[in-house]
């Protein structure tokens, strides 16, 4: 993403369009950490299909069993893993129980954790993002060592310098970026102190607003958004990026009112990060009419 560092870019109009993509693409008020819940489906291969479904996802998801999840086998680690993500990229909510158990499971068997990191990798290089993006949530999700390990030396890799820009973003750069920041929140939710100043570390330093953004709150969120946590992590937070350790995040049970109040003391505080009100455009003069014809068509 073009401009990734808020103190490499010219301009506060340019700080706050990057401010209000992070907030937007990174998780402003919530943190998804291990799970896929959803309908979202994980292609392994290109469409075949000549003609789209006429089923909408709706229909498919009712005609789907239900909490029928492939079993994890370390004696076929990496076959039983593909059919383990293909099935978590289409699971709903209601599954997520299912997986939970499945994973915890499999975290006491290496063969498993070990076929995780190699489907994450194999996707991620294909380009099927969407099947790497599944495959870090449930690594993630099982909080072991070894998975942990991998996700820093993900998060670690380097980031793309060419490819399609568009409005000032590298895409390439920023769909790595998403990815890096889904592997930061594994590595904070492993909650443990040593991967912990990994998480600080990245929060500070990561070349990508993305994932510092994510890593600030994966940081503060495993540790229960407390005071002390805050005060721990804002030493190696930007200072221009220190409005990321206020974010509030809607907790489960919390009425639209109670956020509401929250959020607005929020953006009270931080004006910036708001879209700034609309242009009006002049009226059009009068002679010009943008739909009519000065000329009658010709017949064809």
């Amino acid at each position: 993403m073009a401009g990734t560092s808020f103190t490499s870019v010219n301009g506060g109009n340019t700080m706050q369009r990057n401010t209000r993509r992070v907030f937007s693409r990174a998780g402003t008020f919530l943190v998804t950490l291990g799970l896929v819940s959803g309908s979202a489906a994980v292609a392994q291969d290109k469409p075949t299909a000549e003609k789209p479904s006429d089923l909408p996802p709706s229909r498919v998801i009712e005609g789907r069993p239900l909490h029928a999840a492939p079993k994890l086998d370390a004696a076929d680690a990496r076959k039983s893993v593909n059919a383990f993500i293909t099935w978590a990229g289409e699971s709903v909510i209601e599954e997520q129980a299912d997986a939970r158990r499945a994973l915890a499971s499999a975290a006491k068997q290496p063969e498993l954790v070990q076929a995780f990191t190699e489907d994450i990798l194999e996707s991620f290089k294909s380009g099927d993002t969407s099947r790497a993006l599944v495959g870090l949530g449930l690594l993630g999700e099982m909080r072991t060592y070894d998975g942990a390990k991998f996700l820093v030396e993900f998060v670690r890799m380097p980031l793309p310098t060419k490819g399609t820009v568009i409005e000032g973003e590298l895409q390439e750069e920023a769909q790595q970026a998403r990815l890096q920041a889904k592997a930061i929140a594994g590595v904070a939710y492993l909650r443990n102190a040593e991967f912990d100043r990994e998480v600080a570390y990245q929060a500070g330093n990561h070349p990508s607003v993305i994932v510092r953004a994510e890593a600030i709150s994966a940081f503060l969120w495993n540790r229960g958004d407390t005071l002390e946590a805050r005060k721990e992590l804002e030493p190696f937070v930007r200072k221009e990026e220190r409005l990321y350790l206020d974010r509030v995040r809607r907790v489960s049970g919390e009425g639209a009112d109670a956020f509401n109040r929250k959020l607005t003391a929020y953006l009270k505080a931080h004006p910036e990060v708001q879209a700034p009100n609309p242009e009006w455009k002049d009226p059009r003069p009068p002679e010009e009419k943008p739909n009519t014809f000065d000329v009658t068509p010709p017949k064809f």
